[in-house]
């Protein structure tokens, strides 16, 4: 105090107690004293004081304490109080939500306030709409249902394990299905076994269709006998479409298979759709053989008439005569052998498109096989036209049968020398793409005119002024035997070929 010339201090003592107090000192100048630095000072313990302190202090801390949670405690009742008048609306249309959701018309709350009721109209506008919306699809699946179970073949779901969700009545008389069944383990009759190997050989997820041939069903006695001799294999469970087949007359069946993937996800994953087409194939057949035998009325009747006409001339000759008979007898002899020619090859082609064999494949190298095919036509070509071997691989491995499918491409070759009659290149080219053998044979005729080009795999149409037409739809039919299937298009897409016609055999080719 005397070095800072201040006037008060204080400072903290501690009292032996422990307790600690305030300490005031002062500097005191007594009257009449020396200037100067003062020498005397004044201590002031203030004890009560500062015990008064703390005492109010510490009452108003707790008057502030109460009141702070008084301010809290109304705030809790005030803000509870106002949630609940804002959250009760919400709520309410939260709960009106739910009830539309579970097949509620309308809302079933209208809010007092402007905006939440004009919400709540949008709401039960939309709640309209989605009733209406219902309604029309449980009245298409109503007309759906009813539909495939009327129709008369027969429907099955499937979801992805090949378990049934959902079947019509003519798949249960066909298959002999139950719903919660897999569908391999309910196909075990014996006379199924052609869609159980359909199912085998196709892949879920991609469409697929093919016509079956069925035996004829198991009679009771042949059941007795083969249950009696412990041949299980025969018996059918009873009510399964092996016992009683929609429309069976007891011989064999036809029926059409069709395994259709169901885009998007979620269950059923695919369809099953058979259908008992014996009838309509059977009826099919008989057009076809009535159209058949009409047009081979007409192929033997343009051969007939030159016969007739040759052998009326002979005749006349011989009567009126017979010293110029020789050289008549042997024109007209040659020209009834090359008409009988003609109707013995007009007989083959008809029998051979209206019954080809079953194939009998056997592993063979693709690319031997057509090389002493087309060797017969490198040796002795006809004349202007060059015939080509082009083989792009090694070896080709491939399981055919080689008598038939050297059939048909003897066939794409006939016509490919008959259009390149005029002089040009028949080249028979042999490649591999991918997992599959090409036989494609090439020529440098006229081609096909556009318009025509997809009618020239149809039996009897021809772009020759002779024949039946029947060769390339031979070649089509031993393709699709194979497995294959057979193409043709104009050269003019090629670079660097003006004309021509190339048609192209692809089969299944097996890994080397």
């Amino acid at each position: 105090l005397a070095l800072g010339g201040e006037w008060v201090s204080s400072r903290i003592n501690r009292a032996s107690g422990g307790a600690e107090y305030l300490e005031i000192y002062a500097p005191v100048r007594p009257p009449g004293g020396l200037g100067g630095a003062p020498r005397l000072f004044l201590s002031a313990p203030l004890l009560a004081q500062q015990e008064e302190a703390a005492v109010e202090v510490d009452r108003l801390r707790r008057r502030a304490l109460l009141v702070t949670a008084a301010l809290i405690a109304l705030m809790i009742a005030v803000g509870s109080r106002l949630a609940r008048s804002f959250t009760h609306p919400i709520r309410e249309l939260v709960a009106g939500t739910a009830r539309i959701a579970a097949g509620a018309p309308t809302l079933g709350y209208a809010p007092a306030e402007l905006e939440l009721a004009a919400l709540g109209r949008a709401i039960d506008d939309m709640a309209r709409r989605i009733a209406e919306a219902r309604e029309g699809l449980l009245r298409e699946k109503q007309v759906v249902e009813r539909m495939i179970e009327n129709i008369t073949s027969g429907v099955v779901s499937l979801d992805s394990s090949g378990r049934v969700l959902l079947h019509n009545r003519v798949a249960a008389d066909l298959l002999g299905v139950a719903v919660g069944e897999r569908l391999d383990r309910t196909l075990r009759a014996a006379r199924l076994a052609p869609v159980r190997a359909f199912l085998r050989e196709t892949r879920a997820g991609e469409a697929a269709r093919r016509t079956i041939r069925l035996a004829p069903p198991v009679a009771p006695e042949e059941k007795a006998v083969s249950a009696l001799l412990g041949e299980s294999s025969v018996d059918h469970p009873v009510g399964h479409a092996t016992d009683h087949p929609v429309g069976d007359a007891g011989g064999e069946r036809e029926w059409t298979i069709l395994r259709v993937p169901v885009p998007g996800a979620g269950e059923p994953s695919e369809l099953l759709v058979v259908e008992d087409a014996t009838e309509e194939l059977r009826a099919q057949r008989l057009l076809a053989w009535a159209e058949m035998a009409r047009i081979i009325a007409h192929e033997i009747k343009n051969p007939l008439t030159p016969i007739r006409l040759s052998t009326e001339h002979l005749r006349e000759v011989w009567k009126r005569d017979r010293e110029h008979f020789e050289p008549v007898f042997e024109r007209c002899t040659t020209n009834i052998l090359a008409q009988v020619d003609e109707l013995r090859q007009i007989a083959l082609e008809f029998s051979t498109y209206s019954s080809i064999p079953r194939i009998d494949p056997a592993p063979a190298d693709l690319v031997a096989a057509m090389g002493e095919l087309i060797e017969g036509y490198r040796a002795a070509p006809p004349p202007g036209v060059e015939v080509v071997f082009e083989p792009r691989v090694e070896t080709l491995p491939v399981r055919v049968d080689s008598r038939l499918l050297g059939r048909a491409v003897r066939n794409l070759l006939e016509n490919a020398i008959r259009a390149s009659a005029g002089g040009g290149r028949v080249t028979l080219r042999l490649e591999a793409e991918g997992s599959r053998a090409r036989i494609a044979v090439l020529d440098e005729g006229p081609g096909v005119a556009p318009e025509l080009l997809p009618r020239i795999f149809d039996p009897y149409f021809s772009t020759h002024d002779t024949g039946t037409g029947l060769g390339l739809p031979i070649a089509r039919r031993i393709a699709e035997e194979h497995g294959g299937e057979i193409a043709a298009r104009n050269r003019t897409e090629e670079p660097g070929a003006r004309r021509g016609l190339e048609v192209a055999i692809t089969l299944p080719a097996e890994a080397g």
